[in-house]
């Protein structure tokens, strides 16, 4: 916990697991590598005196493989101090399978989420994460467009995306569904056949998923915008228009 400033019992929640099928170098050790780096970075400004207003924590899970046990269990605990005090979860579980920057958050976090990319520059292309964002969902309304046209028609900007049936696939499940808190879940996505097997290792990473591990590092730096942004912000940035 990194304590805030001026408002030190209202938070904001930074979440991701650490058991794994296998090796789980993407799922969910990328996205644990990007927590532990974000907490490193964010810990030296707090030495350096630059607190955010608000307090962030780190939340590391255990047993999501098994059914979400850790993260349920702590919600659960700390359910009213939650419903009263936290801003926001993000979660982030593999954080890095390729360079297609993915997001599912409730609408009134949209903005949020357009905003604090359009502001990371995106390792692998020219332009921002949310420009190449913008041109994959393109291309997705692009390619079903005279045959399942229905789901997409109308997008034409990551803020409009269609992508938030979060469903109950991760650690931000007890926050949306019983605690009723604003959440975002996210990832730079791409072909990821080794899903849950033992070939998703530090090799497969490293040829394939991430070279460089250079959207890694982009995704600590979105991670780390938007918590700095729900802690810092004079006023909750939710849409609810």
């Amino acid at each position: 916990r990194i304590r805030g400033s001026e408002e030190p019992d209202k938070y904001v929640v930074l979440g991701n697991h650490r058991d794994a099928w296998v090796f789980g170098a993407v799922d969910p050790s990328s996205g644990t590598a990007t927590q532990l780096e974000l907490a490193r970075v964010l810990g030296g400004l707090a030495r350096d005196g630059k607190r955010p207003r608000r307090s962030i924590v780190f939340a590391s899970w255990d047993a999501e493989e098994w059914h979400l046990t850790g993260s349920t269990e702590w919600g659960e605990q700390f359910a009213d101090d939650l419903r009263r005090n936290a801003i926001a979860y993000l979660n982030v579980d593999g954080s890095t399978s390729g360079p297609d920057f993915e997001a599912g958050a409730i609408a009134s976090l949209n903005a949020l989420v357009a905003e604090t990319v359009r502001d990371v520059r995106d390792p692998g292309r020219s332009g921002s994460v949310l420009e190449s964002w913008g041109k994959a969902i393109e291309s997705e309304r692009a390619a079903v467009i005279g045959g399942g046209a229905t789901r997409a028609a109308g997008v034409s900007r990551p803020i409009d995306y269609p992508g938030n049936a979060l469903g109950s696939g991760s650690d931000y499940t007890v926050f949306l569904n019983f605690l009723g808190l604003p959440v975002v879940e996210m990832a730079f996505g791409g072909d990821y056949g080794v899903y849950h097997s033992i070939y998703d290792d530090a090799y497969w990473m490293e040829h394939f998923g991430d070279p460089g591990y250079r959207y890694m590092t982009a995704m600590g730096d979105v991670w780390g915008r938007m918590a700095l942004r729900l802690a810092n912000a004079e006023h909750y940035p939710h849409d609810f228009v």
